[in-house]
């Protein structure tokens, strides 16, 4: 398969939202308490509501696993008939567009009927999958590589929503705060934790999450916040860090233009600056950062898929920087 196709990103349309009037510094903490603040409703994505909390009830898709289990058979047959760089037939192309077809399906169930488990197992073939696809394949169709790679976004955005529906209400309290998600829509082309980097081909952690954006995209903080610091960051180049309630800080990376200056007083989804590729970069995007106490922490345990609000109607597309491509260079990525 050729790596550029696979790893293509969709091209995404600007999120023209307007910059909300400032708040002062009573305004903002007015609702605060020691622990934390109430946090408003965000103009970027919004948080899944509360009335949609309650016990949960999932049960497992056999419809899922049969379509996961027919389209792993399929895959296997074609592959065992191929030869090393030939492209993709035809008919694993339509396999994999009846597979995403039924994820489609799958992820159109209300969120709390959906079971970690049937994600878990649908993001592992899918991954798996294109791995071995990737492999053995001279090349994939660029439109179809990147549908995947969306798909699998998708599972990982749902399950981060259930586990934070999970919460207990003491573990809510001293957790994370409830984010909205700086860049609309959203794609995820990078996750956090370990990873090659694609620069300088060396192991290294990855602290946050990079967003793909289009140059001069509005960045939206992801709460109300402070201005602790607003410029140029060595790699990071040009960047907006803001102090939350509760320690809770956030970052905001490789900017084209920084908009807010220290010590400004900013309402959730106020724009910081605009996206774009300084610092080191390979790419357009928005890389995303939130710390606590001095230590990075994965932003989709506080980032919350825009599906689980029903006041929203688009869902975000994502595309997960997954196992397949942690050896190799990625477009849009960040220190």
């Amino acid at each position: 398969m050729r790596r550029p196709a696979v790893l293509a990103l969709l091209a995404l349309s600007a999120c023209a939202t307007p910059q909300r009037e400032k708040m002062s510094f009573e305004e903002l903490y007015a609702t605060s308490g020691e622990s934390g603040f109430v946090s408003d409703s965000a103009p970027f994505l919004p948080h899944e509501p509360r009335q949609a909390r309650g016990p949960l009830a999932p049960v497992r898709s056999p419809e899922l696993e049969a379509r996961l289990t027919l389209f792993a058979e399929k895959a296997q047959a074609y592959r065992v008939k191929a030869q090393r760089g030939s492209a993709m037939p035809v008919e694993q192309v339509r396999n994999w567009e009846a597979m995403n077809a039924a994820l489609d399906a799958f992820l159109d169930l209300p969120v709390e009927q959906t079971d970690t488990r049937d994600l878990t197992r649908a993001r592992g073939v899918m991954e798996a999958e294109l791995e071995q696809d990737a492999r053995l394949y001279g090349d994939m169709p660029g439109a179809l590589a990147e549908a995947v790679v969306v798909r699998v976004g998708r599972l990982i955005v749902r399950a981060s929503t259930l586990r934070r529906w999970a919460q207990t209400p003491a573990e809510e309290t001293f957790g994370p705060p409830r984010l909205a998600w700086p860049v609309e829509p959203v794609t995820i082309t990078s996750l956090y934790g370990e990873r090659w980097h694609p620069i300088t081909g060396r192991l290294r952690r990855h602290s946050g999450v990079d967003l793909a954006a289009r140059r001069g995209q509005p960045v939206g903080v992801a709460d109300k916040g402070v201005v602790l610091r607003a410029g140029w960051n060595g790699d990071h180049g040009k960047m907006v860090e803001v102090q939350h309630a509760g320690q809770w800080v956030t970052r905001y990376s490789h900017l084209s233009e920084v908009l807010v200056t220290t010590g400004e007083v900013l309402g959730r989804g106020d724009v910081v600056g605009l996206a774009g590729d300084t610092g080191l970069a390979t790419g357009v995007h928005v890389h995303f950062e939130l710390w606590h106490d001095g230590s990075a922490l994965d932003p989709l345990e506080a980032l919350v898929a825009p599906e689980a609000d029903p006041d929203t109607s688009q869902e975000a597309t994502t595309a997960s920087s997954s196992a397949p491509w942690r050896g190799g260079s990625r477009p849009s990525s960040t220190p």
